[in-house]
């Protein structure tokens, strides 16, 4: 296997998929799918979304100055912080989706139905 031919395809690949989704780009994006299932401190996102605190914190100001996300109080202790999705957040993240989807659909449209379903079960290893 040439890991470095492999590594230049996933790099193209990230390529492909940046840029917006609707009112969200894919960095924004992937950290509102991290919030689907309920409030997370800063330093699991940080952890879930592979990138410093600091960054994460920089990504909630901004989604909160845009009213996709709040802070609250996690556990009952308001020492603890968490961060959760408005409804406003929450309708923001359908419509990216969507449009994600769509890109999806546009970049697989290359591929016969056996390579897609291949395709499937390989990512499915790495999980949610």
């Amino acid at each position: 296997m040439d890991e470095r031919e492999l590594a230049l395809h996933f790099i193209a690949l990230q390529d492909a998929l940046g840029g917006q989704y609707g009112p969200l780009s894919r960095p924004k994006l992937r950290l509102l799918v991290k919030l689907t299932h309920g409030p997370v401190s800063v330093s699991e996102l940080a952890e879930r979304l592979h990138i410093s605190s600091p960054a994460v914190s920089q990504m909630i100001d901004k989604l909160q100055s845009e009213a996709f996300v709040e802070r609250v109080a996690l556990g009952g202790d308001q020492r603890v912080v968490g961060v959760a999705l408005t409804p406003n957040g929450q309708r923001a993240l359908e419509v990216a989706l969507g449009a994600f989807q769509h890109r999806i659909r546009d970049l697989l449209s290359v591929l016969k139905e056996s390579e897609k379903t291949a395709l499937i079960q390989i990512l499915a290893k790495w999980g949610r």
